[in-house]
C-alpha cells in the first residue's frame, strides 16, 4: 500500500456527511494532494484540529482505491489568532483559495508552500503590518512566482529607471512606462489579437514596494514600508494584476472585501 509521510497546509476542505471532509493539502514536494478525512470533523476525532482549515500538520497518508487518506497526524501550526478576527479570516481563506488555484498535484512547489506559511503566520502574529499589506505583497510574490513575473526596472520605451513621478503599469504585458511617454499613449487601446490591455496609474512608492516584494528572499518579502495613504493602491494593483492573470476572481476575495468596505457579515 502507498504511504507519504510529509507536513502540509490545509488549504481546502470540503464537508461529507456529518464528520468527514475532502481536504486540499499543499507539500512541499508533491504539490495538492486531495485526502479523504474519515470523520475528521468530530470532536471525537485525533485528527480534528490537525485536519482543519488553515493548519499546518505533520500527516502519514496511505492510498486507497480512490484518494489518499489520514492514517496518522500531528499538528505543528494552527495560526489560531486568525480565528479571533472576521476580516483575517476571510483573507486567509482568500489566500488559501489563491494558492489551491496556483498549486497542481505530484507538482514539486515548495516556494508556494513557504509563501502560504509566511504569510498566514504574519496575518496571524505581525501586529505592525496592515492587512492590505499582507494582502498585497502576497498577491504580488504569488503572481511572480507562478510566471507572471513584470519588468520592473525601466520604462518599456525609453527605458528610463528612476521615476519621480506617476507611472503607467501595462498589466497584460507586464511593464511600466514613464509619464512621459505613457502621456503619447491612448488611455484604452487593443492588442494586436484584439485583447483589451490593462492599465494602472501607480507612484514611484508602490513601484519601489513592488521591486522589494519580488527581490526580497521569503524570509523578509513583508518587511517594507509604504504611506499610508498609498497601501491601499499597492492593494488595489496587486489584486488586479493576480487577477487580471489568472483570469477570474475568487468568491472569497468578493466575502473579504465585502466584509472591510461594507461590514457586511454572511451567515
Amino acid at each position: 500500500m502507498e504511504e507519504l509521510k510529509l507536513n502540509a497546509l490545509v488549504i481546502n476542505e470540503i464537508r461529507i456527511g456529518e464528520a468527514d471532509k475532502l481536504l486540499t493539502l499543499l507539500t512541499e514536494d508533491h504539490g495538492k494532494i486531495l485526502v479523504s478525512g474519515k470523520g475528521v470533523a468530530s470532536l471525537r476525532s485525533r485528527h480534528m484540529t490537525s485536519a482543519q482549515l488553515f493548519s499546518y500538520s505533520s500527516f502519514v497518508l496511505r492510498k486507497s482505491k480512490k484518494y489518499f487518506y489520514i492514517a496518522d497526524s500531528d499538528m505543528l501550526e494552527c495560526f489560531f489568532n486568525i480565528r479571533y478576527d472576521v476580516e483575517k479570516l476571510a483573507l486567509a481563506s482568500y489566500m488559501c483559495d489563491v494558492a489551491c488555484d496556483l498549486a497542481l498535484e505530484n507538482v514539486s512547489d515548495p516556494e508556494l508552500l513557504r509563501l502560504m506559511l509566511n504569510s498566514l503566520y504574519a496575518l496571524a502574529n505581525k501586529k505592525s503590518l496592515t492587512m492590505d499589506q499582507v494582502k498585497a505583497a502576497f498577491e504580488f510574490r504569488a503572481a511572480c512566482q507562478a510566471g507572471y513575473l513584470p519588468m520592473l526596472d525601466k520604462c518599456k520605451i525609453c527605458e528610463k529607471s528612476v521615476f519621480t513621478e506617476q507611472i503607467i503599469f501595462d498589466i497584460m504585458n507586464g511593464s511600466i512606462r514613464c509619464s512621459t511617454c505613457a502621456s503619447i499613449m491612448k488611455r484604452e487601446e487593443l492588442d494586436e489579437d484584439g485583447t483589451a490591455e490593462i492599465y494602472c496609474r501607480i507612484t514611484p512608492s508602490v513601484l519601489e514596494a513592488l521591486r522589494f516584494i519580488v527581490g526580497s528572499p521569503l524570509s523578509r518579502f513583508l518587511s517594507f514600508s509604504i504611506p499610508d495613504e498609498e497601501a491601499a493602491l499597492l492593494s488595489y494593483f496587486t489584486e488586479t494584476y493576480l487577477i487580471s492573470h489568472l483570469e477570474h476572481s475568487f468568491k472569497s476575495l468578493k466575502y473579504y472585501k465585502d466584509i472591510r468596505l461594507n461590514g457586511i457579515d454572511y451567515e
